[in-house]
């Protein structure tokens, strides 16, 4: 019986070895998966963050001083401005005071704003750059960089958002920024 055996797997040429490459095929599929499904995950969430991030801006940028205004001057009350932002921020994204993100947001950890300016400059187009570093202090440190391109005073933000990875214990931070210009036409 045994020599029967030896016998059958004698005459089986290559078998293990494409069983080897199947596994391998197997494998290598299953990691090209994982790396598409996080890198469209990614895609969503950006897609999902960036037009309300884009309502938290144009909230901002429509809190100019009313007496600066009829005299033909575009002033920003900052301070207000500021306020509007976080509102809107947490309202449109489902976030608490302190902005950790409430049930039903599509974020798993808190956004952080980075930059919040009203800028103002003598010429246009003006190109602002602006360096972000995440995760300051950490293994994970990474430096970004934004530029954007302003064609009127406008109010910038920057905000990092973190991205869960599938199968990875970590996530991924992802920069975005937002411009919302005043022209007058």
């Amino acid at each position: 019986m045994r020599a029967e055996a030896y016998g059958l797997l004698k005459d089986e040429k290559g078998s293990a070895h494409l069983l080897l490459f199947g596994l391998l095929g197997m494998m290598t599929a299953a990691f090209i998966w994982v790396i598409a499904f996080n890198w469209m995950m990614q895609t969503y969430g950006m897609n999902k963050t960036k037009p309300l991030l884009d309502r938290a801006a144009h909230a901002a940028s429509l809190d100019i001083v009313p007496e600066e205004a009829a005299l033909g001057r575009l002033v920003w009350d900052s301070m207000k401005g500021t306020d509007d932002f976080y509102r809107y921020l947490q309202l449109n994204l489902k976030l608490d005071s302190d902005l950790t993100p409430k049930e039903g947001s599509h974020l798993h950890e808190a956004p952080v704003v980075h930059h919040l300016e009203f800028i103002t400059s003598p010429a246009y187009p003006y190109v602002l750059q602006r360096t972000v570093t995440v995760h300051t202090g950490t293994a994970k440190q990474t430096t970004r960089s934004v530029q954007v391109t302003i064609y009127g005073p406008s109010v910038v933000a920057i905000v990092e958002l973190n991205q869960p990875l599938l199968g990875l214990s970590r996530s991924e931070p992802v920069v975005l920024s937002s411009v919302a210009s005043v022209r007058f036409r």
